[in-house]
């Protein structure tokens, strides 16, 4: 099994900041939603059953970045929805809390004023290959992917920060840069 479809090493002692985290970041999921509809917003909101941090090393050299696992009841609302090249806008809303990274993030279509908010988490002590590569090619993507494998889509971040906590401290900690 590769590191694209399984990371759950080390996952299973989950503390209560944890638990709470991710209670958190769907309730923020959910308030974003909110106050998007009250500005007139079409929004879809879905938790992501599972999202791995991949990095090149893991295996494919052009699929990288955060694979968010769409629970099968949300992928046809997400397909209908997505499309890449009207979703031009995006927000990511990060906090980070015992290692993991708890995310929601926003892709938005400005002209049909439509909203995709994913809520995931990932163990920052799985992600150095994420980061590495997000680092080197100054770039991200957040896959979306249905739990038997479908991808529903991608999109490509060109800030890496928003997404990731202390990039220069893992800069200086490993002595990764775009060119090492």
């Amino acid at each position: 099994m590769s590191k694209r479809d399984d990371d759950s090493v080390g996952l299973r002692a989950r503390t209560p900041a944890v638990k709470e985290a991710w209670k958190r970041t769907n309730q923020d999921m959910d308030a974003i939603a909110d106050e998007r509809r009250e500005d007139g917003w079409e929004v879809i909101t879905m938790p992501a059953v599972h999202t791995s941090a991949v990095g090149r090393e893991d295996g494919e050299d052009d699929y990288y970045g955060l694979v968010h696992v769409i629970p099968d009841n949300h992928a046809d609302a997400f397909s209908e929805a997505f499309d890449p090249d009207t979703f031009t806008r995006w927000e990511a809303y990060r906090n980070d809390v015992d290692g993991f990274v708890f995310l929601v993030t926003e892709l938005m279509d400005p002209d049909s004023k439509t909203a995709i908010l994913v809520a995931g988490q990932y163990n920052m002590q799985l992600a150095k290959g994420m980061v590495t590569t997000a680092i080197k090619t100054d770039d991200l993507y957040s896959h979306f992917r249905t739990i038997n494998g479908t991808e529903l889509g991608s999109v490509r971040y060109e800030e890496i920060d928003p997404f990731i906590p202390n990039v220069e401290g893992f800069i200086e900690r490993f002595g990764i840069g775009p060119d090492a």
